[in-house]
């Protein structure tokens, strides 16, 4: 059973806070198990296989939701294809993820 995000919980208002409107952002949502790195294992590792350039990445915790929350900051020209990859690799079952940033015209 999927459940729908609190987009508007505290820790979320917080990233969206931050985010640099010159960047695109993917960010993953998954339940926490540990709070270790390692909780999203297979992101990194579609990561690294793709090559993608990352400018930055951090993990939060919203312990109210019990979930973790990775961004990562990237090339806004970049949001679509990285996106499209990720979902032609395949992201496990227990990964949401969404894609922030300004649309670009061209």
């Amino acid at each position: 059973m999927n459940i729908l995000p609190k987009l508007n919980s505290p820790v979320f208002e917080k990233i969206k806070r931050t985010l640099d409107s010159a960047y695109s952002y993917v960010i993953f949502e998954k339940f926490e198990g540990s709070p270790e790195e390692d909780e999203f294992q297979e992101v990194f590792d579609v990561i690294s296989r793709l090559k993608l350039g990352i400018f930055e990445w951090k993990i939060h915790h919203d312990k109210t939701r019990g979930v973790a929350i990775l961004v990562v900051k990237v090339d806004p020209c970049r949001t679509d294809n990285i996106l499209e990859e990720f979902l032609n690799m395949g992201i496990p079952k227990d990964i949401t993820f969404y894609s922030f940033g300004s649309r670009i015209e061209v």
